[in-house]
């Protein structure tokens, strides 16, 4: 405890020592960096139409280059480089963000300011339904986010634009093709995009197609100490060695198996722009086939299901529970394989008054048709659907921008969401449910030459019905911020918020009797879940949780140094997790959703800077780190939080060619929550390099290579819960060549 104390306390002092730095040390003639650039780009995320450097909350903005370079087959993977954020990883087929410590329900996930409507957020093992290698941009707003998109976002939100209905005509045909090659996993991947118009048409086309084989590690899958040492924590020493045969019966030595995978999809999109606005229409499609890694699912070790289901959930499984039961219950699982299936319609549109009280009005719509089976594969060599998750839905926002004097703005809203939630099979443990919200919503700025002030408040209903049981919850909330300029090269600024976020439909009613709305009286008839190996009993009556989120942040940016460090505090109460106790039902853990109040509480910093620039390269680097902390005011840890890390990037630049290097060391983590292990400190060493040739009309042509853990360390993910089963990727080199027009 006291060595990481110290480290993080070493690297406090020194991102804050290298704030004093005074720019006048630095070239003043700069090389303008993607991440330097973001600080000038508008924001389209936040209630105003902003730069990034005069927002009242902390961003993170990932465009252009900067983009391409860190894009990653899962979200969690693309962001985890950004300050505040990590990567929740269950095998290579999925990576979920964590904004300051929290996932899942508390993070907004958004496409064009609307919701991604999939099963992401119901269990670790589902991947979001987003592919993000041809959007635009990726917005990260960290801290509570709920008051513009939703009554959940406590962590934050990720807004992904992608440009599939365009709101504005090229002036000249777009035409982006690349093929890449990884060589560590053997991925070949194939994507393009044509954005094209003519007079007040535009179109928007766009599709990749990937697959990949094993992903490869330095040593052993499975961390059998690690494994052994959880089972006495949790079982005692009974079952060691029944469970240590298991595990070396599934342990792969230098790739994780069943860990390979494909995915595709495409959009179209057309609109017709005008003068004073536009609307536009799109279809996309979404596939992706990944394998969960051996030991990761319950399944695979031979768990009994085809007991213990009485009769609500015979019926919600159409009986192909218990065929299952009788067609394979003497088979074993060898392993599981998920198969996602989306499609997606948008309609945008946007409309600029010259005069009266609204000045402009936004609208955005998106209906979503998702599935996805959790396909079993038999020792025999059979296979069976053993679940199928389908979340059918809208959400549509309406936003409407006012005029006011010389120093006031605003604007005010509306949101309307409507979800329709089945998992059917064996692990039907959250009933079928309908899922509405409705939220209203206004923000209200005051401006002056050297400071902002910023009121928001939002009313939301959310209401959740599933067979007899129902819950109908109001959550009001507000927030209040101001922004400073001390000068015209920094600022400040302090946010106070107090978010309310609802419970979701699992921790209201998974394992739930949707007739008597309790818990089953017969713990027979509870169903696994088994991406957590936990039998999770819901709470019909759980309370919304309130957090109270303070912020405190500073802002340096000139043309050689642009830097930013954030504060922040957050209480939230009645906090929502679920509880392991060690109770067991047939030598089978139950984990029941309870509410404690909650303190979370972190630090952030970066700082980039020009080191030398003459007319044949330059050289500039970045410092960066952030850590959170979170506990329980009962005593105890909130368990899956992310260790702390610190970095440095240096970059070297010419006028077609970049290079530069990253390490970045993420710090042991002891501070566990009940029945969690520790995590190892590991360090990370990347490279990236590409070279560039400029085409006719316009066109570049660009070789590139990026190299993750050049030093092949084995590293667990704390955030993970397959750290003990499966490891982050060893050395990766991927090679790719990409065009643009």
């Amino acid at each position: 405890m006291n060595k990481i104390l110290n480290n993080q306390s070493t690297y406090v002092s020194l991102m804050l020592t290298v704030f004093g730095f005074q720019a006048d040390a630095l070239a003043s003639e700069t090389h303008r960096k993607a991440h330097n650039q973001s600080m000038e780009e508008v924001v389209v995320s936040m209630p105003f139409v902003q730069k990034a450097a005069e927002t009242s909350q902390p961003i993170n903005i990932l465009s252009g280059e900067a983009l391409l370079e860190d894009v990653n087959n899962t979200l969690g993977g693309t962001l985890q480089g950004e300050i505040g954020i990590n990567s929740a990883s269950f095998g290579p087929g999925v990576g979920h963000p964590v904004i300051r410590g929290h996932t899942g329900n508390r993070v907004g996930i958004l496409q064009n300011g609307v919701g991604t409507t999939d099963v992401a957020n119901q269990s670790p093992d589902h991947a979001e339904s987003v592919d993000v290698s041809l959007a635009d941009r990726i917005e990260i707003v960290r801290g509570p986010a709920s008051l513009l998109y939703g009554s959940g976002a406590i962590g934050g939100i990720v807004n992904i634009i992608d440009g599939r209905v365009p709101d504005r005509v090229p002036e000249s045909t777009e035409f982006f093709i690349e093929q890449t090659r990884n060589f560590n996993n053997d991925e070949d991947r194939t994507a393009f995009r044509i954005d094209a118009g003519r007079n007040n048409f535009a179109i928007h086309a766009e599709g990749f197609s990937r697959k990949n084989d094993n992903q490869e590690i330095p040593g052993f899958a499975l961390d059998l100490a690690a494994i052994e040492a959880l089972e006495e924590i949790q079982h005692g020493d009974e079952e060691h060695e029944e469970h240590e045969e298991e595990e070396e019966a599934e342990n792969t030595l230098g790739f994780i198996g069943n860990s390979n995978g494909k995915s595709s999809g495409g959009a179209l999109g057309f609109s017709f722009v005008g003068e004073s606005g536009f609307v536009g229409f799109s279809v996309s499609a979404l596939t992706n086939e990944y394998g969960l890694p051996p030991g990761s699912h319950e399944h695979a070790h031979g768990h009994e299901e085809e007991e213990g289901h009485d009769g609500d959930h015979d019926d919600d499984h159409d009986g192909d529970h218990d065929d299952h039961g009788e067609e394979h219950g003497e088979e074993e699982v060898d392993f599981v394989r998920l198969e996602m299936d989306k499609v997606r319609y948008d309609l945008r549109g946007g409309l600029k008054f010259g005069s009266g009280f609204i000045e402009s009005v936004d609208a955005a719509f998106a209906f979503t048709d998702y599935t996805h089976d959790e396909v079993e594969f038999f020792s025999n060599g059979e296979t069976e659907v053993g679940t199928t998750f389908d979340n059918e839905g809208y959400e549509g926002r309406v936003v409407a921008h006012h005029r006011g004097n010389d120093n006031w703005s605003g604007l005010f809203g509306i949101q309307l969401t409507n979800n329709d939630f089945v998992a059917a099979g064996e692990e039907g443990f959250i009933p079928e449910s309908d899922i509405q919200n409705l939220g209203l919503f206004a923000f209200e700025r005051y401006q002056t030459a050297s400071f902002n002030i910023e009121l928001g408040l939002r009313y939301d209903t959310n209401q959740v019905e599933s067979g007899q049981c129902e819950s109908d919850e109001n959550a009001f909330s507000a927030s209040g911020s101001i922004l400073y300029d001390v000068n015209e090269s920094s600022n400040v600024f302090f946010g106070l918020t107090n978010a309310v976020r609802t419970p979701s439909v699992e921790e209201l009613f998974a394992n739930v009797d949707n007739t008597t709305c309790g818990r089953p009286a017969d713990d027979e008839a509870l169903v696994l879940h088994a991406a957590t190996n936990l039998l999770e009993i819901g709470n019909p009556n759980l309370k919304p949780e309130r957090a109270q989120n303070f912020e405190l942040g500073y802002r340096y940016h000139t043309g050689p140094i642009t830097g930013e460090i954030n504060a922040y505090a957050n209480n939230i109460d009645d906090y929502i997790f679920l509880n392991v106790t060690g109770a067991e039902f047939e030598e089978q853990l139950l984990g029941e959703f309870t509410a404690r109040d909650t303190k979370f509480r972190g630090l952030e910093a970066r700082l980039s800077f020009d080191i030398y620039q003459s007319e044949q390269f330059g050289i500039s680097g970045s410092v960066f780190g952030d850590q959170v902390r979170a506990k329980f005011d009962a005593g105890g840890n909130v368990p899956l939080i992310p260790a702390s890390k610190v970095g440095a990037e240096i970059e070297f630049y010419g006028d077609q060619w970049t290079v530069h290097l990253r390490a970045n060391n993420v710090f042991e983590q002891d501070n566990v929550g009940d029945f969690e292990l520790p995590t190892d400190e590991y360090t990370l060493f990347s490279l990236y390099a590409d070279y560039h040739w400029n085409m006719g009309n316009e066109g570049e042509l660009k070789l590139f290579l990026r190299a993750d853990n050049l030093s092949d360390e084995e590293v667990r993910n704390h955030a993970s819960r397959l750290k003990n089963f499966a490891p982050e990727p060893g050395r990766t080199v991927k090679v790719g060549l990409r065009y643009r027009l």
